[in-house]
């Protein structure tokens, strides 16, 4: 392109500068017709102070209730786990009534009355109980407790409705025993030195369950304790990946301008400036360079299409996996509940499945005893003396036909016993549950 003279002197060939060149289209029409600049949504903080931009939660120390929930809304994997809790306790429900056939009847139509005004949201059409046990299954998963009192009708002749409290509001004292109490909002304001107002709880309207027993602390534990130190590292690297994963799948013109070759007569300071304009007048006519426009140039100018191919780093998966795994641990679940399972045998699963389904069991106890206050509360209220029993329906069992197989082979395991004369008819009944065999 340039003269060149094989007598010249060589010269040290300048770099020519690099320049990154942004698309048309990175701007967005407002409003009022004018253009503003996207901005990139990053992580400005962590999960202490706010995750990401719009997002302006602020941790204060005290609000742990608030942060859990706000971990429980926002970041995905709890969330899931959350849910997965929930609606493997919150099972089909229903109640079962000791006493007399006659005050039987009478107690349907009372907890029947009772369903239609239990929720303090009178817009929600649905069974009350029912959907009280949820939000409890809710609450207990995400902050531990989970607190209510009923609100008795005017004349005192049974519950008006539940009213839900903020677990976290409540405070303890021990005097004897252990006495609830939340401050009177009306005294956050109280002078200097002057005591704080107590309001006290009654026993006989106050509900209080917590996800697991401390005898030093009746709030109970917090199953999301050891969440948010891990839930800040896998945020930040699901963040970076992204940004990382956007940066390798979008393709891109790379432009390469080989510098010409120095004139015999030119001094340093001139070379420099004429190859950069050369440089910048090249960059000039890529950047007015539209769909349909053709570019001629000498064969010093190089370009080519870079990123966007499918050899991606796997490095980012396996890290944010066990991130994952660690998140899923901390909320007491096992990996492959959300489909986290890698590489596991169907025994090893089954008996994971069998460990699960205990502590569902367990914490399905806990809603029972929800449901049978408020009901049995209305009864007496009533002055009934039946009772009432509240029910879960077990989960459905993926390996129920391998159960009843080996429950089969059991039962001809003892018959085989009792028939060669080893055991007792009684100690075989024993051996498979029964008190002791039938008699005719």
């Amino acid at each position: 392109m340039f003269p060149f003279s094989k007598h010249s002197r060589q010269r040290p060939l300048i770099p020519p500068r690099v320049v990154a060149k942004r698309s048309a289209g990175s701007s967005v029409t407002g409003a009022g017709g004018g253009a503003r600049e996207t901005r990139r949504q990053t992580v400005s903080g962590n999960l202490f102070t706010t995750t990401l931009d719009g997002q302006d939660f602020v941790w204060m120390g005290t609000n742990r209730a608030e942060f859990y929930r706000y971990l429980r809304d926002h970041v995905p994997i709890i969330s899931a786990a959350i849910w997965s809790w929930v609606h493997l306790c919150a099972t089909q429900q229903s109640y079962n009534l000791k006493g007399s056939e006659a005050e039987k009847n009478q107690a349907v139509k009372i907890l029947r009355d009772l369903e239609t005004r239990l929720l303090e949201n009178p817009l929600i059409r649905r069974d009350g109980l029912k959907h009280l046990t949820e939000q409890f299954f809710l609450e207990l998963f995400t902050t531990g407790s989970f607190a209510g009192e009923i609100v008795p009708l005017a004349d005192g002749t049974g519950i008006d409705y539940f009213r839900t409290m903020d677990p976290d509001l409540i405070q303890w004292e021990r005097d004897g025993r252990w006495r609830a109490y939340i401050l009177d909002p009306a005294d956050e304001f109280r002078a200097p030195g002057k005591p704080e107002k107590r309001i006290y709880l009654t026993p006989e309207r106050f509900f209080f369950a917590t996800l697991g027993a401390d005898i030093t602390n009746p709030g109970g534990i917090e199953p999301m304790a050891s969440i948010p130190f891990v839930a800040q590292i896998q945020e930040a690297m699901l963040s970076d990946m992204a940004r990382s994963a956007r940066n390798a799948g979008t393709p891109r013109l790379q432009i390469r301008v080989t510098p010409p070759k120095a004139f015999a007569h030119e001094n340093e300071k001139e070379y420099q400036a004429r190859i950069n304009r050369y440089f910048d007048d090249t960059v000039s006519q890529f950047s007015r360079l539209d769909a349909d426009d053709n570019l001629f140039t000498w064969n010093d100018v190089e370009v080519t299409l870079i990123g966007g191919d499918m050899n991606r780093n796997f490095t980012w998966r396996l890290n944010r996996e066990q991130v994952i795994e660690d998140v899923i641990t901390g909320l007491r679940l096992f990996p492959w509940v959300l489909g986290r399972s890698h590489g596991t045998t169907k025994n090893w699963v089954e008996a994971q499945f069998n460990m699960l389904m205990q502590i569902v069991d367990s914490v399905q106890n806990l809603g029972a005893s929800l449901g049978n206050w408020v009901r049995n509360t209305e009864l007496r209220m009533k002055g009934m003396t039946v009772t009432s029993q509240h029910v879960f329906a077990p989960n459905q069992d993926p390996f129920l036909l391998s159960r009843m197989q080996a429950r089969s082979v059991e039962f001809d395991t003892v018959d085989k016993k009792v028939r060669a004369g080893y055991i007792s008819k009684d100690d075989g009944a024993r051996e498979l549950g029964y008190p002791a065999a039938f008699k005719e």
